[in-house]
C-alpha cells in the first residue's frame, strides 16, 4: 500500500509533488536545508495521523485498561531454592622450612 505525502516546498524547488521522493532527491543533491524543510512537512503529516489514531483510541481506552488490570492480578510465585551450606575450612598457616645456619666454626 503506497501513499503519497504532498509538499509545496518539494513541488516548488524540485518539481516533485511527493514529499518523500523530494526529500530523497534533496539528500542526494546535498541540499540539507531543503531536505530538512521537506522533512518537516513529512513529520507534520505523521503527527496528524498519530494524533487522530490516539484520539480514536481514547474511546476504547476503558476496554484496554480492563485487559491490563486482569493481567496485573495474576501473581507469579517465585520458586523457593534450597539453601546449600558450604562448610568453610579455616586456612592453615603455612610453615616455611627453617634454613640451617652454620656457625663460623663449622664453615
Amino acid at each position: 500500500m503506497a501513499f503519497q505525502i504532498l509538499s509545496d516546498v518539494s513541488k516548488q524547488y524540485l518539481l516533485e509533488e511527493d514529499a518523500i521522493k523530494g526529500f530523497r532527491m534533496a539528500v542526494e543533491n546535498g541540499q540539507s536545508r531543503l531536505a530538512l524543510t521537506i522533512l518537516t512537512d513529512i513529520i507534520d503529516v505523521f503527527n496528524d495521523i498519530f494524533t487522530e489514531f490516539l484520539s480514536d483510541d481514547e474511546d476504547n481506552k476503558e476496554e484496554v485498561e480492563t485487559a491490563v488490570e486482569v493481567k496485573a492480578e495474576k501473581k507469579i510465585e517465585p520458586e523457593v531454592k534450597a539453601e546449600v551450606k558450604v562448610e568453610e575450612k579455616e586456612p592453615q598457616p603455612k610453615v616455611a622450612p627453617k634454613k640451617e645456619t652454620k656457625t663460623a666454626e663449622e664453615k
